[in-house]
């Protein structure tokens, strides 16, 4: 058996969500988007975050490491107010991933996102090449095959959203299983902590 230390997780730094915008999310959005028949690899309401930072596998020794930058990058931040936005998709022609965006004090999750991206560089982890878009990932597209129906659907959907508060950034673990993806937290922070 191996040594604690050694032992590899599948990890992301992200932010909650309250359980009320998950459920909108998931009953006004991804629900109907369903009804396209797309093969496509849907987020359970439970699962639907915001990512700032995926990890990836990283051994269990680097926990506290990664615990420290995150506290030390939330020290001094407020808790803000963000909203809903428009739905869209990434990828291009080969559509492969279906999101909404965030509307508000969007410059303060950036922050965060580059503040995290900087610390964590610090003790080992590549920096992000590609500039930091606050969206929420709906669902991730396997194959083409009725593209267009799903479009045709997501031109539909009317976002409607108050605004909520964001105010603990999450070190999640993600376990991959064949019925998706099983995210648990390692740790909680709230923001000016």
């Amino acid at each position: 058996m191996p040594k604690r230390d050694s032992l590899k997780i599948r990890t992301f730094i992200c932010l909650e969500l309250p359980e009320e915008i998950r459920n909108y999310i998931y009953k006004e959005m991804v629900q109907p988007l369903k009804t396209s028949n797309i093969r496509c690899s849907w987020v359970s309401p439970e699962n639907i975050h915001l990512t700032l930072k995926f990890l990836g596998d990283i051994s269990t020794e680097k926990i506290e490491l990664i615990e420290k930058v995150i506290f030390d990058s939330t020290e001094n931040i407020e808790d803000f107010e963000v909203q809903l936005s428009k739905m869209g998709t990434f990828g291009g022609r080969r559509i492969r991933v279906v999101w909404t965006g965030i509307d508000g004090d969007v410059d303060r999750i950036g922050d965060l996102a580059k503040n995290l991206d900087k610390a964590l560089s610090k003790i080992g982890f590549k920096r992000e090449k590609r500039k930091f878009s606050a969206h929420i990932t709906l669902g991730r597209i396997r194959d083409q095959e009725g593209i267009e129906r799903l479009l045709e659907i997501l031109r539909g959907i009317e976002v409607k959203s108050d605004s909520f508060t964001i105010n603990r950034v999450i070190l999640m673990k993600s376990e991959l299983t064949p019925r998706g993806s099983i995210y648990s937290p390692l740790g909680v922070f709230h923001l000016n902590n």
